[in-house]
């Protein structure tokens, strides 16, 4: 899953498309799928193909039938997205929740795409093996192992010791070179993170991404010791991994990075709550609609799933909530009309879960003037 797959789907305009947002839920350790749940709601979707009678209709079943036999059973996402026009047939994961969607209209469901391109953004993941630290670049949930001479870096375990010389006693020789062979190992750990530390700042102080960190417990609280980095890492995913279980590598990395992008969008909203100056915040649909239509909208912070219905009067800029009269013209999602608006003029959009707008009745919009 890329970001271009993302960018193409939204620029999909003026053509007959098909939206289908699934939820998923847990049945297992290790699947999501909920197979009578997507074939429920395939079968509504092709309903809505079969009534619109359009001309593109059966060719858009074929795809959707194809897009459905390549669900993968065993990944585990919150939710699924069949996206199909004539001309594009694609398949998205969503780590965060969703609600159910068929959508059929000129443009394909953009709200989870934009909140989900959020959480596709790079990042790097470190992780720490028993004599091993592996570097890797990240993008969703795909993992690149970066190898520059440097990564993935060896401890070398060399042990030289005195053996106990003839007048010791055998066993009290023995628990000494135990004990002092452990001191040196700790040692050895220590200096090893140490100048992991200053090899990972090269990238990290370079880039400015954040990064996820990877290891058993024990290897994470050591790493923290040695490099005094415990307030850095974006996330934190606890287990022993290797190529055997890359898969769950990758997917608990994305989703610790996703957790952390959510936390800075609760950040900033915390931020609009406590510093934004009353006259460069607009809040509620209809100042909102008004902001961003005059193109005063630097960036539009909204529920994911807020989707309220509106009304418009011919000649009119202003959005109502009930029906005027005496003629109108129904606006069944204005939020989706108001984040094209937002972007068209350049403007920015953020997405939050439901419910952490309520201050201001579930969307805002931060001006520039």
């Amino acid at each position: 899953m890329t970001t271009d797959i993302i960018n193409r789907l939204l620029k999909v305009k003026n053509t007959t498309c098909l939206s289908v947002i699934i939820p998923q839920f847990k049945i297992s350790r290790n699947r999501m799928q909920n197979p009578e749940q997507i074939r429920k709601t395939i079968r509504k979707a092709k309903t809505i193909l079969k009534r619109n009678a359009s001309p593109t209709g059966k060719l858009m079943m074929e795809k959707l039938d194809s897009l459905l036999k390549s669900v993968h059973p065993d990944y585990y996402r919150s939710g699924i997205g069949l996206f199909v026009s004539p001309d594009v047939s694609e398949l998205v994961y969503f780590p965060f929740s969703v609600k159910e969607k068929i959508i059929y209209d000129t443009t394909f469901e953009t709200r989870d795409l934009l909140y989900l391109r959020d959480f596709m953004s790079p990042y790097y993941a470190v992780v720490l093996s028993k004599k091993d630290i592996h570097l890797y670049s990240g993008t969703g949930d795909e993992l690149v192992e970066i190898r520059d001479g440097i990564f993935p870096m060896h401890q070398d375990d060399t042990y030289e010791y005195a053996r106990p010389g003839l007048g010791t006693s055998f066993g009290y020789a023995m628990k000494g070179f135990e004990k002092d062979k452990s001191i040196v190992t700790q040692q050895r750990e220590e200096s090893f993170y140490r100048e992991a530390r200053q090899q990972l700042g090269v990238y990290f102080d370079r880039s400015q991404l954040p990064w996820v960190l990877a290891g058993t417990k024990k290897q994470v609280a050591e790493f923290y010791d040695a490099t005094g980095w415990e307030d850095k890492a974006a996330g934190v995913v606890t287990g022993s991994y290797s190529a055997k279980n890359f898969f769950d590598l990758r997917t608990r990395a994305w989703s610790a990075y996703v957790d952390f992008r959510q936390q800075h969008v609760l950040n900033l909203v915390h931020t609009l709550k406590e510093e934004a100056e009353p006259n460069r915040l607009a809040k509620g649909i209809q100042e909102v609609w008004e902001a961003a239509h005059e193109g005063r909208g630097q960036l539009l912070v909204v529920e994911k799933d807020y989707m309220p219905r509106a009304y418009l009067r011919d000649g009119e800029p202003v959005l109502y909530l009930q029906p005027p009269q005496p003629r109108y013209t129904l606006v069944p999602d204005a939020v989706d009309s108001i984040i094209e608006t937002v972007l068209d003029k350049g403007g920015q959009v953020m997405f939050t879960e439901d419910k952490q707008l309520r201050p201001f009745d579930s969307i805002a919009l931060q001006l520039r003037y």
